[in-house]
C-alpha cells in the first residue's frame, strides 16, 4: 500500500504548486518516494525511481490514474524547471517493449517528469495499435480520440494523429494481467487485491464479439472497444472514444472491486 508523506511537498514542473507524495514499494526492499500532480495528470521522479518500482506498486500508481481520472487537466507549461535544481527540462525518449515512450529530463540527472499516459507505456500496460488491430477498429468506428492531445483521428484516412503525430494507442488487458500476475506472487500481506483469474474474466468484459480461443491476433484486436460503448450519439453519429481512457476505467473498475 501506498503512504502518504506529511513532509513538505516539491513544486510541480509545470504547474508549480505542491506535489503530492507517496511512499511505495521497492523491487527489492524498503520503499521508494515519488510526487504526483494530478491536475498536470503527471509525475515526478528522482534518479532512477521508476525503474526501482516493485509491481504492486505499479498497481498502486495505475490505482491513483484511474482514481483522479476525471479530475480537470492543466496543459503542460512551454517550459518545465527541474523541482530540485531548477534547470529548464528536456523533453527525451526511450524504449520499452510496447515502444517509444516520451519524458521530460532533467539535464542534471535529477529526476523526470513523466505524464500518465506516457508512464503506463512505459510500463507496457499501453502499447501501439498493429495494422490489423487498426483495421478491426476501422470497421467498427470511424472516428476515435488522441489519447497524447485528445485531437479527433478520422480512422479512414489517418492511422496516427495529424496534430501531436501520436501512434493510435489502447491499454493492453494482457499487460495488466501480467503486473497482476507479478504482483499476486510477490504480495505476502495476505490481500493481492483482483485475482488475475478475475482479470481474465473482466478482458472477456472488454470485447465486443467473443474472440477465436484459437487466433491470439484476433484476440487482442477484438479487445480494443468496451462492450456497452454507444454505436452514436442519439444523431447518427458515432462518438470519439479514446481507447486508452475506456481501458483505464474498465480496468481500474476491476481492481478497485466492482466490476
Amino acid at each position: 500500500m501506498s503512504h502518504i508523506d506529511a513532509s513538505p511537498a516539491i513544486a510541480c514542473p509545470s504547474c508549480h504548486q505542491p506535489m503530492q507524495s507517496r511512499d511505495l514499494e521497492r523491487h527489492d526492499h524498503g520503499t521508494v518516494r515519488i510526487d504526483l500532480c494530478f491536475g498536470c495528470a503527471a509525475i515526478w521522479f528522482d534518479h532512477l525511481e521508476s525503474v526501482q518500482l516493485a509491481p504492486a506498486a505499479v498497481i498502486e500508481l495505475f490505482k491513483e490514474i484511474y482514481a483522479h481520472r476525471d479530475d480537470a487537466r492543466r496543459p503542460v507549461a512551454s517550459r518545465l524547471a527541474c523541482p530540485r535544481c531548477g534547470n529548464a527540462l528536456a523533453l527525451s525518449f526511450d524504449f520499452s517493449k510496447s515502444g517509444r515512450f516520451s519524458y521530460f529530463r532533467c539535464p542534471r540527472e535529477d529526476g523526470r517528469f513523466t505524464p500518465f499516459l506516457q508512464f503506463l507505456r512505459e510500463k507496457q500496460f499501453v502499447r501501439s495499435l498493429t495494422a490489423v488491430e487498426i483495421q478491426r477498429v476501422r470497421a467498427q468506428v470511424r472516428q476515435i480520440k488522441c489519447s497524447e492531445c485528445g485531437a479527433p483521428i478520422d480512422l479512414e484516412h489517418d492511422t496516427e494523429c495529424k496534430y501531436c503525430h501520436a501512434a493510435l494507442s489502447f491499454l493492453d488487458p494482457e499487460a495488466v494481467e501480467k503486473a497482476l500476475r507479478m504482483w499476486a506472487q510477490t504480495e505476502s500481506r495476505g490481500q493481492p487485491g483482483a485475482s488475475p483469474e478475475a482479470l481474465g474474466h473482466a478482458a472477456q468484459g472488454m470485447q465486443l464479439h467473443k474472440p477465436e480461443r484459437s487466433a491470439p491476433t484476433a484476440q487482442l484486436g477484438d479487445r480494443l472497444l468496451l462492450a456497452g460503448a454507444p454505436a452514436s450519439d442519439g444523431g447518427g453519429v458515432a462518438p470519439r472514444l479514446d481507447l486508452v481512457a475506456m481501458g483505464i476505467h474498465a480496468i481500474g473498475r476491476l481492481i478497485e472491486g466492482r466490476w
